[in-house]
């Protein structure tokens, strides 16, 4: 049986961007981007960070996602037969 994290914090990292044709997000400072990116490596474990000996970071997709990922691959799949001329 596989492994499953408990006790953890999800966060929705979608934005909007356009709301429609009217901009809605406002870009953060290079110096509010450093100072968030800074805290979220602080979040990762050592192994995941260090240059010797590192571990890779696993990552999963929910089935929905996979589904989603294939669907618009297959869709770009066809795009591209019926747009290339052989």
């Amino acid at each position: 049986m596989g492994n499953f994290v408990t006790n953890l914090t999800a966060k929705d990292l979608h934005e909007d961007i356009f709301d429609y044709d009217t901009l809605v997000y406002e870009s953060p400072s290079v110096q509010e981007i450093q100072f968030y990116a800074g805290q979220q490596l602080g979040l990762l474990w050592d192994e995941y960070k260090r240059s010797l000996n590192l571990v890779e970071y696993p990552v999963d997709l929910s089935q929905a996602c996979w589904d989603n990922k294939m669907k618009n691959i297959e869709e770009a799949k066809k795009h591209i037969r019926n747009t290339v001329p052989v």
